[in-house]
């Protein structure tokens, strides 16, 4: 029975997948489902150690390049993501890097928040909402009382990047590069109907993607 049950163990080691090529040579650890699933260690052209999720390094570990770099911090899918720190050799002495890693790029020693309200006038609230990665544009929308609003007048966009259009229920800016610093005027009637009120939105969006922004006034 021992001896069956060791059997079965080093099979599923051996069938046990890691799904980033350059630690895929040999695995020991946790597996599920025939991919490395929690705690493991991988060894290939690179070594890694820590945890895992679906055959990818996620959560916490430590990764060792074969020329001698080192990571140790968050992972996501097989990238580093989240707080860490990368050790490496420069004009022979050791330096580190440590702060915020995005989608594998360092981004900081603080996290960059995905937009930015800069200022605004006569605008009740702000939603800043990403459909997507791709494609890059800005849109707005205007909403009052709960349901879309068509009561603006003298409507001026100002983008530092992209292709200003106008066209049908697409107000905005396409073709955008990020990060991307944006200013909205318009005049629209107050509440109550008893005068006009000038409207100013500034912000910035640093995160490429599709945006949709909302505008409640």
């Amino acid at each position: 029975m021992i001896l069956s049950l060791l059997a079965n163990h080093v099979y599923a080691q051996e069938n046990c997948k890691v799904l980033l090529q350059q630690i895929s040579g040999s695995y020991t650890g946790s597996c599920k489902n025939g991919l490395a699933d929690g705690e493991g260690e991988a060894l290939g052209i690179d070594q890694y150690k820590g945890e895992f999720k679906k055959g990818l390094p996620e959560g916490q570990g430590v990764y060792i390049w074969q020329t001698g770099e080192k990571y140790e911090g968050s992972w996501k899918k097989g990238l580093r993501e989240g707080k860490g720190t990368y050790t490496f050799k420069s004009d022979g002495k050791e330096t580190a890097m440590t702060g915020i890693w995005k989608e594998d790029k360092y981004v900081g020693e603080k996290a960059v928040a995905p937009y930015v309200i800069l200022y605004k006038n006569s605008i009740t609230r702000v939603s800043c909402m990403k459909s997507g990665d791709l494609p890059n544009y800005v849109v707005y929308k205007f909403s009052r009382a709960g349901g879309s609003a068509s009561d603006i007048n003298e409507l001026m966009l100002t983008g530092s990047t992209g292709d200003e259009t106008i066209s049908g229920n697409f107000i905005g800016f396409e073709q955008v590069t990020f990060p991307f610093e944006g200013k909205i005027k318009f005049v629209a009637p107050n509440a109550l109907r008893t005068a006009m009120m000038s409207c100013e939105l500034r912000y910035q969006i640093n995160e490429p993607g599709a945006w949709t922004i909302t505008i409640y006034y």
